[in-house]
């Protein structure tokens, strides 16, 4: 990654059109978050007019598409409706494109005769039976080229799809390929090693592969800073509380929010990271100075900011989560007084959207000194020049090493004038194997392996960990803490509906149940001989402080189904909320004969029926087992 393969096949394209002015155009593949790279480096690299480039995608299209209702009435009928006009082309020699653009529109780009095409980042087709990938090797191409840093990721099926795009047949058909091949690290009979050899020698003559070892005078070095974290007193706690959970979930009368090991291990991954209960995953600004306390990760990430800031240096963190970016933006912006941007998968495939993405790492770049940018390593995590920044944090790691050098090649990349140092902070503990380390260490073991081409990294699976890898003592203390208001305020909506459930089961109705998501305006029944209540409940976070009369209007259309469906029973209307509702609400319960109660009424509730998450997590889990 990073060694120029772009800048490489422009000057392929060049070359051929100019041994032959009458070569048919050349077609590009790339993912939308690439196409602008593709522009502005062959606008860095090329004089003006040496390569005439249609980018056919999203709302550049509009005007080449047939319309519908000129489309063949059969063709119609059997749902094929997406055709470009003849000569959409026009006079470019280069179409650029997507793969989705590719997929929707293959017969109008399989009617035209290419003399090149290159899928970039290729690793897009290595699924033999997905569309994308049949859309690929259907195009009319004289020469086929698939670029990519990563063309073994999983297992040596993926090279497969791609020689199988390159040259059909070459490496014979997928079920025979992989009867008679294995990646280096799994051949073990000398037959087998043979055969590895005998791979290598069939593939050698198209494949053109450099790495950094082979340009490392020409590329700025790469540091690993050690980055341990002891693990607070609050991460033990949930760390015991979860590995108790998971261990009653087979028991009769047990309650486990986590269906499968996969789920424990995703939960054990956050508890390193921002360490709360289950479900109580919405952000809510703390104290600086007690979250520190409970997440020593943050308190790191800010010091390592602040050496950052004094030698003038740019930062990148990479973080998948979205609640766990908008944390970071918002005590990076405590500290530093700056609020950095996050760019994640919240982007729209137009060009318009994906310009301003470009725009928006290009003022990272210029900005003289200190910066920070929070990226996704899954929607920025290739195809992005970022050479400005020389310190790389993962705060959150991938379950594939591949995937996250790619990240970290954003910065360490041609180009790059400082040494980059890369941090993955680690939470540890000195008696247990924390998740955190063990993650580490299963992915420095298939590092080490990907060097060599044929293994590539495979994603860390699941069944790479074992409980005792992960667990420490068990501690059910925190499973009959009483839910807070605080609590209440970072609850996701599933959560808070069990709750308000909870309450009124304190509170004595005999009969309280949550309703199907979507059930006609009422999210909870609650019912003690003829009485009943219907309640709406709202959780929002503070951005949402002030609630109109949507929770009046659901409730008061969902009443008469459930005095259908309970006859006899007299309901009172209600309307709850973890924050407040404005004026225009309380006018229309009002009307409506609806009481609203708000953060203040909750928060008496929760003093005067105490509820513990056991009790929330009881009535949550309670009705996903009999639904499943």
């Amino acid at each position: 990654m990073g060694l120029g393969k772009t800048l490489q096949l422009l000057t392929l394209l060049v070359w051929a059109f100019e041994q032959k002015s009458s070569l048919p155009p050349a077609l590009i593949v790339a993912p939308v978050s690439l196409l602008e790279n593709w522009e502005e480096e062959a606008a860095k690299f090329l004089s003006p007019g040496v390569l005439s480039v249609l980018t056919a995608h999203g709302d550049s299209l509009a005007a080449l598409r047939v319309p519908r209702n000129s489309i063949d009435a059969q063709l119609r009928a059997e749902g094929l409706v997406k055709f470009l006009k003849s000569g959409w082309r026009g006079t470019a020699n280069v179409v650029l494109t997507t793969y989705e653009t590719l997929r929707d529109l293959e017969f109008s780009f399989a009617a035209e005769k290419w003399s090149i095409m290159i899928c970039d980042e290729a690793q897009r087709i290595k699924n033999p039976n997905a569309m994308v990938t049949r859309a690929a090797k259907k195009q009319n191409a004289i020469f086929r080229i698939a670029c990519t840093g990563t063309p073994v990721e999983n297992t040596l099926a993926d090279l497969w799809c791609l020689f199988d795009y390159v040259q059909p047949g070459l490496l014979g058909a997928l079920n025979d390929f992989g009867r008679r091949y294995r990646r280096p690290i799994e051949a073990e009979t000398e037959q087998e090693r043979a055969r590895v050899r005998e791979l290598r020698d069939r593939i050698a003559r198209q494949i053109l592969r450099r790495t950094k070892a082979d340009v490392a005078n020409d590329l700025k070095s790469k540091r690993d800073e050690p980055s341990r974290v002891p693990l607070s007193e609050r991460q033990r706690s949930l760390y015991s509380e979860a590995i108790t959970l998971f261990k009653r979930r087979d028991h009769s009368d047990a309650v486990s929010p986590f269906k499968n090991h996969l789920g424990l291990l995703h939960y054990l991954r956050l508890i390193c990271t921002d360490p709360r209960r289950i479900g109580l995953n919405v952000f809510r600004p703390e104290p600086l100075d007690d979250y520190q306390i409970r997440a020593p990760k943050l308190a790191w990430l800010l010091a390592t900011l602040q050496k950052i800031r004094t030698n003038g240096e740019k930062a990148i963190i990479f973080c998948e989560f979205r609640e766990i970016q908008r944390m970071l933006r918002h005590y990076i912006e405590e500290v530093f007084g700056f609020a950095p941007d996050i760019i994640n998968g919240d982007i729209s495939p137009s060009a318009r959207h994906i310009a301003s993405r470009q725009k928006r790492i290009k003022a990272f770049q210029a900005k003289p000194g200190f910066a920070v940018i929070i990226l996704s390593p899954l929607a920025v995590g290739f195809g992005v020049n970022i050479q400005e920044a020389n310190h790389v944090i993962h705060y959150t790691r991938t379950w594939n090493p591949a995937k996250e050098d790619q990240a970290t090649d954003r910065a360490h990349r041609i180009g790059q004038k400082r040494e980059v140092h890369v941090y993955c902070p680690t939470v540890y503990a000195d008696d247990f194997t924390t998740f955190d380390v063990k993650l580490d260490q299963l992915l420095a073991a298939k590092r080490a392996l990907a060097g060599d081409m044929l293994n590539g990294s495979g994603d860390v699976r699941p069944g790479d960990f074992t409980l005792e890898d992960v667990a420490p003592g068990a501690d059910d203390g925190a499973f009959f803490a009483p839910v807070t208001l605080d609590d209440a305020l970072r609850m996701e909506w599933d959560y808070f509906e069990c709750l308000i459930a909870a309450i009124w089961q304190k509170r004595g109705y005999k009969t309280v149940y949550r309703t199907p998501q979507h059930d006609d305006g009422v999210d909870v029944v609650a019912i003690s001989g003829s009485v009943g209540v219907l309640l709406q409940c709202k959780s929002c976070g503070a951005d949402e402080a002030f609630l109109g009369w949507d929770a009046v209007k659901e409730v008061v259309a969902g009443e008469a189904a459930y005095r259908m469906r309970h006859p006899g029973v007299a309901f009172q209307k209600l309307c709850i909320t973890n924050q407040f509702f404005n004026n225009t609400a309380t006018t229309h319960a009002d009307l409506n004969n609806v009481e609203l109660l708000r953060q203040t009424h909750l928060s008496e509730l929760l003093k005067e029926f105490p509820v513990t998450m056991l009790d929330v997590e009881k009535l949550l889990y309670a009705e996903w087992n009999q639904s499943h």
